[in-house]
């Protein structure tokens, strides 16, 4: 467990284009002192009007630490130019939201003798409508929480196995699953363990939290388990024993709807897990659901889309595409949307399914399309994502990554989208524009993990794989 950026050490980078501050370990070794320059480190605890300054501690008597609103120092803050510590941390507070600080830190010996300073940190506060963390996992065994404000490491924890599912926020805790064969809960801002369920089975999938129990799917079981708040068990429904389980459940209204690769949607009673009914598609369910308007959409290997009534399971249409859906359907304006493995995204009428567009990609699109402000973010296996006029199909720009992007996109609420791509990292992209406002890596590939962001309004934003509806 590392519960803050205290264990991660690099570079402050000041560019041009952007600010990425990771932390300083650059030691100055030209001073004649028992001791080197104090290193300075990511600060923790950001909020629009503070944040605490970190450091580790080097042999010094005591730190000196400076904050400015520059990065020369020329503008500094009252009480804290310099502020005499001896501890490793300092909180810092009264600041402005939105505004740029800036701190470093000097050692001072029992003499009175100086060490020169450690790097300089940047540490912006957010502006009050900006996205505060951000969750994902990875084929690392790890689940991450970053700053979304900057790309900064608030944590991270050590599994036993791949955490491929995309996490989820409620109340306080994240929830996800791994290879690991457990169901995890995690406080948010600490990432301290509240409980973990063993299934005995690897999850793929991403949970669903409902008012009273959390739902995931097993990929080697192919089992439907329902899990207390508490983190014990409920039920559990293996439709088809043996046969996995690679679509993430949804929950609506008492009922929990989930894919199989036994080619069935089913519909199971969200109190005790017995089957309502089961739709037949014509080959494996790796797609999840999604729910509008007493219709629930999902894709098939079949190459279709299918359009189900939400409480029967007959059929109402179908669209074709050219190739396995994987990808998970999003609707929004009255349309549906959806990737194909045939190099295309897919806009069909929500009530007919007539096809509205199709835009061509340069790879797969196993990706599940997010709507925001009318633009379609998506990405693809050509290692871009693409950003789409919702209405019309026309491509507005297009940014690429470094690896393939099997994860979905998330509009996060300041105008910033978040992807990752198997190279091992996390990217912030101006939905605007598409331009990279930051990068962040992870130990290993992110493959299916989608990201999770929570604003400091407290609003959540999920990818569509994780059954939210536009």
């Amino acid at each position: 467990m590392n519960l803050s950026p205290l264990f991660k050490k690099g570079y402050v980078l000041l560019t041009a284009a952007s600010l990425i501050f990771l932390g300083a370990c650059k030691k100055d070794t030209s001073v004649q002192l028992p001791f080197t320059s104090p290193v300075a480190l990511t600060p923790k605890n950001m909020t629009t009007t503070s944040f605490t300054a970190d450091w580790e501690k080097n042999g010094s008597t005591t730190y000196n630490l400076y904050v400015a609103t520059d990065s020369n120092f020329t503008n500094p803050i009252p009480g804290y130019n310099p502020m005499s510590l001896k501890p490793d941390s300092a909180d810092i507070t009264g600041l402005s939201p939105k505004t740029n600080y800036y701190y470093k830190i000097v050692g001072v010996d029992g003499q009175g003798a100086l060490t020169q300073a450690s790097e300089t940190i940047w540490a912006p506060t957010p502006d009050p409508n900006d996205d505060r963390f951000i969750y994902i996992g990875s084929e690392d065994q790890y689940l991450y929480c970053f700053y979304a404000v900057s790309g900064g490491k608030l944590w991270d924890l050590k599994t036993t196995g791949d955490v491929e599912g995309s996490p989820v926020v409620s109340s306080g805790l994240v929830y996800f699953a791994g290879t690991d064969q457990r169901l995890y809960a995690l406080d948010m801002i600490r990432g301290t363990k509240r409980w973990n369920y063993l299934f005995g089975s690897a999850s793929v999938a991403t949970p669903c939290v409902g008012p009273s129990a959390i739902y995931v799917s097993t990929y080697t079981s192919g089992t439907q388990f329902s899990i207390n708040m508490n983190g014990s068990g409920r039920w559990r429904n293996a439709p088809t024993p043996g046969v996995r389980m690679i679509s993430s459940p949804v929950y609506d209204n008492g009922v929990v709807y989930v894919g199989s690769t036994d080619k069935n949607l089913y519909a199971f009673n969200s109190d005790n897990g017995a089957k309502l009914w089961s739709a037949a598609t014509g080959d494996s369910i790796c797609s999840s659901p999604a729910i509008a308007n007493g219709t629930i959409y999902v894709g098939s290997s079949d190459h279709k889309l299918y359009a189900f009534d939400q409480a029967t399971g007959a059929v109402k249409w179908t669209a074709t595409t050219g190739d396995s859906i994987y990808s998970s359907p999003t609707i929004a304006n009255g349309n549906v949307y959806v990737g194909s493995f045939d190099n295309g995204i897919y806009a069909f009428d929500a009530i007919t399914g007539a096809k509205k567009w199709r835009v061509a990609t340069g790879g797969r699109v196993q990706s599940s399309p997010v709507v925001s402000n009318g633009i379609l973010y998506a990405g693809s296996f050509d290692n871009k994502l693409y950003a789409i006029d919702a209405n019309t199909g026309d491509v507005k720009w297009t940014t690429t990554t470094g690896g393939r992007i099997y994860s979905s996109p998330v509009a996060g609420g300041n105008g910033v989208v978040y992807i990752a791509s198997y190279e091992g990292k996390l990217y912030a992209v101006d939905a605007a524009t598409g331009a990279v406002k930051w990068s962040t890596k992870t130990r290993g590939p992110i493959r299916l993990s989608s990201p999770a962001v929570v604003s400091f309004t407290g609003a959540n934003y999920l990818s569509t794989i994780s059954g939210n509806v536009q």
